[in-house]
């Protein structure tokens, strides 16, 4: 009997030794913050930042998602700002930043605190480590990382770790009626705002649990474990959303009831917090009633997954201290063929123009209902701006009018386009535009009326030396109609003959 007695209070006090570990990352940001040389952060209260922080992703955060890392730092910098107003929103945000830093375990390789403690069995004394998450980042919908509440971060702000959290939540909801029916509403705000992180809490308990299934169906069994736990989270919700909408009607008639003007206020605004809990246990009950199907899906999809078929890589033994022993030049090489071993096959970004034509080209869809808001779009006036001004067009026709029968190269104009005025705002247009021009007259020679003159651009095989543009040094030639009728006539037949 003694040693029962000696086991229960060494269990105890282990339990409470987890306690203190999971609040000393909050106690200790404020040690370390007289610890930073180049700041002074002494008038900041850390613990009230982080606690901040640790509140605002247990209460915006849902079942499946969680809350996005501005939206907290804007939080807890809003604090920062009351707690210093004589310093700037820079500093307040860099605060922000480094409370959460320090929650997440920014620096750790898995992120994890870790805490050890001992626990005394048949008279010896073992030790065990602790780890434990206040804040973890997940991928959300969109791709770009969550942050969600653990468990333990909870317990920092209800207080208590290692608890049945279905039984506190029971307490949190007598507390509160008990405080409702005896019309102490101030008392009951505490109650409800305890009971809603009981509920946030239970939520994210019952998400870990099924999240373990969808790592690895083979380490949970579905009547043991799975479905199990599904039936008394379907029992245990369904009590609280009773108990919740008994005290919520009770609030209701107080409202009604009373005289006093801030009763009605004071119960409507525990109501708002009620029915955030009904809202929470209504969408935690969708998601269970779907547990079963979840499972199975889990059940065929990982049964055809395949063994590792290796071990993974140590990062920093096998790759990164044997490249930084190596020359740049080694190094380069190896690393690309790591990289593109270990990243995954992506397809490029690429313009299909058939799938583009036929999107535009189909029509839009009828609609069934014509409840749909219409929008009639106003369109302004406006004038299209011109790409090339007027004395740029102007001094590429003086360019191109340099072209005779015995012809110019295209990176002669070029040069000379350069060096009419090398201090000209315009010469990277005007070198454009001209390299446009006779990559347009490559194609389609260009007749002049008023002398019996094509002006046309000619590909001889000569490349391109330039700086800016590259491809084939293109021949710039004036004949009349006739010559260049019958040197089209030539270049046809050399053509047939090559074929």
């Amino acid at each position: 009997m003694a040693e029962a007695t000696t086991r229960r209070d060494t269990l105890g006090l282990a339990t409470r030794v987890k306690a203190l570990a999971v609040a000393n990352p909050v106690l200790d940001l404020d040690r370390r913050k007289s610890q930073r040389v180049t700041h002074d952060w002494v008038g900041y209260q850390m613990e009230e930042l982080a606690l901040t922080a640790i509140d605002t992703v247990t209460l915006k955060m849902d079942f499946e998602d969680g809350v996005r890392q501005e939206d907290v730092i804007e939080a807890i910098a809003r604090v920062a700002t009351l707690q210093m107003p004589d310093r700037d929103e820079a500093e307040h945000l860099e605060v922000a930043g480094w409370v959460l830093d320090g929650l997440i375990s920014v620096g750790t390789v898995n992120r994890d605190f870790e805490h050890v403690y001992g626990v005394a069995i048949d008279g010896r004394y073992v030790s065990h480590s602790f780890a434990f998450k206040l804040l973890r980042e997940i991928s959300g919908a969109d791709g770009r990382p969550r942050l969600r509440a653990s468990n333990e971060a909870i317990a920092v702000l209800v207080g208590a770790v290692d608890i049945d959290i279905a039984s506190e939540q029971v307490a949190a909801d007598a507390k509160l009626e008990a405080l409702v029916r005896r019309g102490r509403l101030t008392d009951a705000y505490r109650a409800a705002e305890m009971a809603l992180r009981r509920t946030v809490q239970y939520a994210e308990h019952i998400r870990s649990g099924l999240e373990q299934m969808r790592r690895d169906v083979r380490s949970v069994d579905w009547s043991r474990d799975v479905q199990r736990m599904q039936i008394e989270a379907l029992e245990h919700i369904e009590d609280r959303i009773k108990a919740e909408n008994a005290i919520k009607d009770n609030l209701v008639q107080m409202m009604e009831n009373s005289t006093e003007e801030a009763t009605p206020q004071q119960a409507a605004e525990l109501i708002a917090i009620l029915e955030e809990c009904l809202r929470r246990h209504a969408a935690l009950q969708a998601n269970l009633q779907e547990v079963g199907e979840q499972f199975r899906a889990e059940q065929e999809r990982q049964v055809f997954v395949p063994p590792p078929s290796r071990s993974h890589v140590d990062l920093e033994n096998q790759l990164l201290h044997p490249v930084l022993e190596l020359s740049i030049g080694q190094a380069g090489p190896l690393l690309d063929r790591f990289v593109n071993a270990a990243s995954a096959p992506r397809r490029p970004e690429v313009l299909y123009l058939p799938d583009l034509i036929t999107g535009l080209m189909t029509p839009p869809a009828d609609h069934d209902s014509d409840d749909d808001l219409i929008v009639d779009p106003e369109f302004a006036d406006t004038e299209d701006a011109a790409a090339f001004s007027d004395g740029q067009y102007a001094a590429v026709e003086a360019l191109l009018g340099r072209a005779d029968t015995a012809g110019v190269r295209l990176s002669t104009l070029l040069r000379s386009a350069r060096d009419q005025d090398a201090a000209q705002l315009d010469r990277p247009r005007r070198e454009h535009l001209l390299a446009l021009h006779v990559l347009g007259l490559f194609g389609a020679p260009r007749l002049d009326p008023s002398d019996g003159t094509v002006l046309s651009a000619q590909a001889d095989g000569v490349a391109l030396d330039d700086v800016t543009f590259a491809g084939d040094d293109l021949l710039l030639v004036r004949r009349s109609v006739s010559d260049a009728a019958l040197a089209e006539d030539r270049l046809n037949d050399r053509l047939r003959e090559t074929v």
